[in-house]
């Protein structure tokens, strides 16, 4: 048993210990504060469908990988491995769409002059649901040719890799031509760059606000009632900066998948490591720096008193008639 083995079985059981009751905590808290509440934020909406994917990519790659390195990954036959595979591609495009989408409503929530924006927010804040719908259904598309070419058989049995197959670690995408493998590949490249080009742009300019506000806040009051957003967006910039170390790596080891052959199976070990990084640490980032989340796990503590006092009157009430 080697080192590299023994490294990867460990990361990526930690990575399920701690990514899966991350993001079911941070679902579970939104939705119990919907009901306590009655409302959410649309940054709240933006944040539980970050959980969402992030949960999606954990299940279907963590838990797969997980799988291998106790040498149970026959359990996957070729459905099966068509499925996760689909689910774990538009996971895995969900979230870093989702974590952009994040960055560019905080940057509208905390530019100097709401006015310019205002028509912007509302459109955005009006549109998100359709923002959201259109970004899945984008994504099930590009990645469809992954649940129509995906096999386990091959990526446990062959011991030949073709120039056109694309390795999963749990199964792999066999591609029928060249041209295909680097048609999907070219597009996948270019949407993880125009996200991660845009949380750069929001994260520069939410580092320069941050730096605004501190020169200024001793002098401006209008700054002061912003410290809310800015505090969110502190939280932001700590998610994007983290996705762009993640997941920049990521998309330059697959852009060097795509241009060199053969592949080292450490190097998609690698890849596939990164991706669940991002997915299994910011739930963390999240519960520790969002008081809404916070609260929201507290609401459920608070009601419960509550109950337990009204029905002791009420049974004092009743026996009181009686007396």
């Amino acid at each position: 048993m080697g080192a590299w083995f023994i490294f990867d079985m460990v990361g990526f059981i930690l990575f399920d210990m701690v990514g899966i009751p991350g993001n079911l905590v941070i679902l579970y808290a939104f939705t119990h504060m919907l009901m306590c509440h009655r409302k959410v934020t649309p940054s709240e909406i933006i944040l539980s469908k970050l959980a969402l994917s992030n949960l999606l990519v954990i299940l279907t790659q963590g838990i797969p990988v997980t799988l291998k390195t106790f040498r149970l990954q026959n359990t996957y036959n070729d459905l099966v491995c068509k499925i996760t595979l689909h689910i774990y591609c538009v996971g895995r495009a969900m979230t870093i769409c989702i974590t952009s989408l994040l960055g560019c409503f905080q940057c509208i929530l905390i530019v100097p002059s709401p006015c310019k924006w205002l028509r912007l927010r509302e459109n955005l804040l009006k549109n998100l649901s359709s923002v959201m719908i259109s970004l899945w259904c984008f994504n099930l598309f590009v990645c469809s040719t992954h649940l129509a070419y995906s096999s386990s058989q091959a990526a446990a049995n062959s011991s030949i890799i073709k120039s056109h197959t694309v390795m999963y670690n749990f199964c792999c995408v066999v591609f029928p031509s060249r041209f295909l493998y680097l048609g999907t590949g070219t597009v996948s490249v270019i949407r993880d760059l125009f996200f991660l080009g845009i949380m750069t742009l929001s994260s520069c300019y939410l580092l320069s606000m941050f730096y605004q506000h501190g020169k200024q806040a001793k002098h401006l009051l209008g700054l002061h009632t912003k410290h809310a957003e800015i505090q969110a967006a502190k939280a932001v910039v700590a998610l994007l900066i983290m996705y762009l170390l993640c997941f920049g790596l990521d998309s330059l080891f697959w852009i060097y998948t795509l241009c060199v052959y053969p592949v080292s199976l450490r190097l998609i070990d690698a890849q596939m490591f990164l991706d669940s990084c991002y997915s299994a640490i910011s739930p963390l980032v999240i519960i520790l720096t969002n008081k809404k989340v916070q609260t929201g796990l507290k609401c459920e503590t608070r009601r419960r008193p509550k109950k337990l006092v009204s029905s002791h009157l009420n049974k004092y009430q009743s026996f009181s008639k009686y007396t």
